[in-house]
């Protein structure tokens, strides 16, 4: 009876190293990649190349009918071996008849294209191996077509064999003292079952590298790229991205298969039952890289299954195919496998009997043609469409990680949301054009602070101006306080606007965009349905009046615009359609600038107490003004001074008409619950002055300063002070201007302030009372911030 055959174990396990073509392109790469060999590779490794640069693209393009390609394939392999080697000469021959072969074989029509592409890595691995001869490092190359044979879903089908083939070559034929010290091998090619040459998609060699891993039983492998590493996303796009120390080998996997520009789809494959480490790194890099290692242990909580990185992919094509059962449509997306052909996202819809999935748009003219020879009839088509994958070792089981994927997608035009098979990843289908803003919202999201809601400022005036400029002072500790980076996506006033959904702040505003005929609102329609806080800056009755339309829109409010909140109907209406999608109208300084009058007043409601009245000194501008006229200086000279401070509304005639006092008052009438029937307001001025146009108004200055003069000096003589007081309760509103006594609580203010005082049930013998700055750019957009922060915390 014959015994066992005893499988060979090779000793000591070499380890294995790959190099991309990228590391190979020219020869001061080629320099830095023997260097590497000199200083990382031990005796008996192997090291995997691929194809040379741009040789596999010339290569593609002879099959395609380019023949041009072949000079500019000449050239370029010639240039480089004459770059690389002392004595180019010999193989250059051997290119030289490889070339006249290839130049034979494109004029036929029944080539087999795969002969053609492995001689990028032959070339490559003749090349390198020279080198290393000329740099006295011991070697020869092998070519993998004599390794290893590969079934129709490019798995091993001769491991045995290929076991036995390399311990015949680790040991030299049995012959120990010739061990030479490297072994080259071509990555990317093999051979069928039916011996004829194939390739293994684009970074095959990746895949060549853990095969020979595997039957190898290599306690390292090493894939040496154009980069350091994996990266938290693609440091080309994001900048911020940074270096993965560690993966877990399902976090690999899941990369590989969303064809990862790093990991070749089947690359941890033949890996996953006994993982080695698998390094990725550059050559010359002084980092570590990233190691793949071991999953992590099952008992590990939800908490610690975060995302590792952010992998995209653009220019994609939906396609869709119906009247397929599920069977056909597993074959599909086998057969289209065995073509070479990636597909991601694959969908079977069981009800509509169709089969979805998205090709890279270089693959797009191949599968068309291939879906029209199995007769398959393709029922929808798009293109221009990026996969954005979240990749973490079972991030799906970890809810948060979900919510937050999903929220910040809302707000893009999401084409499809897909749930791979396994839980590591999560995939956001989306727009390319779109597909950058989201990288970098979900990047801030879970390896910085995640983006705020986008945030669109109306009024770039006093105000907006100040505004702005506290956000990017107080920028860092503003984000730090809502745990989210503020995302200004637009400012605007009347005339221009300008807009970027990668955030205005930092860069230098220049409303340079026309916004006459409301352009900013029309582009703004991209975020109906989606977060959004609007704030209004303004004192436009044309802004005020797009309010239901922002509600409806499923937007934040954020006013210092009175108009609509003065208006207990339209408010009302607005207040019902946010409460609908659960947003918020916060109007905080309609009232009071900077202080938390309303605030107060919501508070008391809740506490059970009952407000009785409001009263006070509700214009910072007029306190300001009438707590600094004294009759020696013309009236009308503090209104242009109040102006050029900032203190009064843009045209101010809305101050001095006492509309501004009687918005607030009724603003404060409906917080409080009133419904006031006996309302009587009185303008600070008579009607007379404040009809016409803003410059009828300043050429009747002379009037203005003599009625006011006249008013003062009344007072006067009755030892009391001009103060534009306001009442508000139940029953009735009341706004005027009068005269005074010295020990009125309003009589004492300084210059700009406001005064509220507020009597309730409990707060009856002993108001409250809440004073402050009531003006100025400063106070108000401070109380904006407020709301702001508020809206952002929620």
């Amino acid at each position: 009876m014959a015994k066992p055959q005893v499988q060979p174990e090779l000793v000591p396990k070499p380890n294995v190293h790959k190099f991309g073509g990228s590391s190979l392109k020219d020869a001061i790469r080629i320099e830095q990649v023997v260097a590497t060999i000199k200083n990382k590779v031990q005796t008996g490794d192997f090291v995997v190349v691929s194809a040379n640069g741009k040789v596999t693209d010339l290569l593609l393009g002879l099959i395609q009918g380019q023949t041009d390609d072949i000079a500019k394939l000449q050239s370029y392999l010639f240039d480089l071996v004459t770059a690389v080697l002392e004595n180019p000469d010999q193989l250059i021959k051997k290119m030289t008849q490889d070339l006249q072969w290839l130049q034979s074989q494109i004029i036929l029509s029944d080539f087999n294209t795969h002969e053609i592409l492995a001689l990028g890595e032959l070339w490559s691995a003749q090349l390198l191996s020279a080198k290393l001869a000329e740099s006295e490092l011991s070697n020869h190359w092998l070519d993998a077509r004599d390794l290893f044979v590969l079934n129709s879903q490019n798995q091993l089908n001769n491991t045995q064999a290929a076991k036995h083939k390399l311990f015949e070559v680790f040991y030299n034929c049995g012959n120990e003292a010739s061990l030479p010290k490297l072994h080259i091998v071509t990555g990317f090619i093999a051979r069928d079952l039916q011996g004829q040459s194939i390739t293994l998609g684009r970074n095959g060699s990746d895949y060549t590298a853990t095969l020979l891993s595997d039957l190898l039983s290599s306690p390292s492998v090493y894939l040496w790229t154009d980069v350091d590493g994996v990266y938290t996303a693609d440091p080309n796009v994001i900048a911020s991205a940074r270096r993965i120390e560690q993966l877990t080998i399902a976090e690999a996997q899941a990369l590989s298969e969303l064809g990862s520009n790093v990991l070749h789809h089947k690359t941890i494959a033949p890996i996953l039952h006994q993982p080695p480490r698998l390094k990725i790194n550059t050559c010359g890099s002084v980092t570590a890289g990233t190691v793949v290692e071991k999953n992590k242990p099952k008992c590990a909580s939800q908490r610690d299954f975060k995302v590792k990185t952010l992998a995209g992919k653009n220019n994609l094509v939906f396609m869709s195919i119906g009247e397929v059962d599920e069977l056909k449509a597993r074959q599909i997306q086998a057969q289209l496998t065995a073509e070479q052909i990636a597909n991601y996202a694959n969908h079977f819809d069981k009800t509509s009997h169709t089969l979805s999935f998205y090709v890279e748009h270089d693959d797009w003219f191949s599968t068309t043609q291939w879906l029209k020879k199995q007769g398959l009839a393709i029922q929808q088509q798009l293109s221009g469409v990026s996969l954005l994958s979240a990749v973490g070792e079972n991030i799906r089981q970890n809810h948060q990680v979900v919510s937050k994927i999903l929220n910040r997608s809302a707000q893009f035009d999401v084409h499809n949301i897909h749930y791979p098979a396994n839980d590591h990843t999560l995939c956001v289908l989306l727009p390319d054009a779109q597909a950058p803003q989201l990288l970098q919202d979900l990047h801030h999201t879970f390896f910085g602070l995640e983006p705020s809601i986008p945030i669109v400022v109306l009024g770039y005036g006093n105000i907006g101006r100040q505004f702005l400029k506290i956000l990017n002072s107080k920028k860092t500790e503003i984000e730090q306080q809502v745990k989210q980076s503020l995302s200004v996506v637009a400012v605007a006033n009347s005339r221009f606007y300008q807009f970027d959904e990668q955030c205005l702040l930092a860069q230098h505003i220049e409303l340079n965009e026309k916004n006459n005929d409301g352009q900013l609102l029309q582009k703004l329609q991209r975020y109906a349905g989606k977060p959004l806080v609007v704030i209004d800056l303004t004192a436009s009755e044309q802004v005020a009046g797009h309010y239901l339309e922002f509600a409806q829109n499923g937007w934040h409010l954020i006013s210092a615009n009175k108009i609509a909140a003065a208006d207990h109907a339209w408010a009302k209406q607005i207040e019902s359609t946010l409460l609908k999608s659960q947003m918020t109208w916060l109007k905080n300084t309609t009232v009071g600038a900077a202080l938390p009058v309303q605030n107060a007043i919501v508070r008391i409601h809740e506490s059970g107490d009952q407000i009785k009245q409001v009263s006070g000194v509700f214009s910072g501008t007029l306190s300001w003004l009438f707590g600094h006229y004294n009759g020696q200086k013309p009236f009308m000279d503090w209104v242009k001074q109040a102006h050029e401070k900032g203190y009064s509304e843009p045209d101010q005639r809305d101050d001095l008409s006492g509309e501004d006092v009687y918005r607030k008052a009724l603003i404060l009438a409906r917080e409080c619950g009133f419904e006031p029937e006996e309302i009587n307001f009185k303008p600070v001025l008579p009607q007379e002055y404040l009809t016409g146009s803003l410059d009828d108004f300043w050429q009747q200055q002379d009037g203005i300063n003599a009625h006011i003069q006249d008013l003062w000096e009344q007072a006067q003589s009755n030892q009391q002070n001009l103060c534009y007081l306001a009442m508000v309760n139940a029953e009735s509103i009341d706004v005027e201007l009068v005269a005074i006594e010295q020990q009125h609580a309003a009589a004492g203010l300084k210059p700009g302030d406001n005064v509220f005082v507020i009597e309730s049930a409990w707060y009856a013998d002993n108001p409250l009372v809440i004073q402050g700055p009531g003006a100025g750019k400063e106070v108000t957009a401070a109380g904006v911030l407020n709301d702001l922060i508020a809206v952002l915390k929620t």
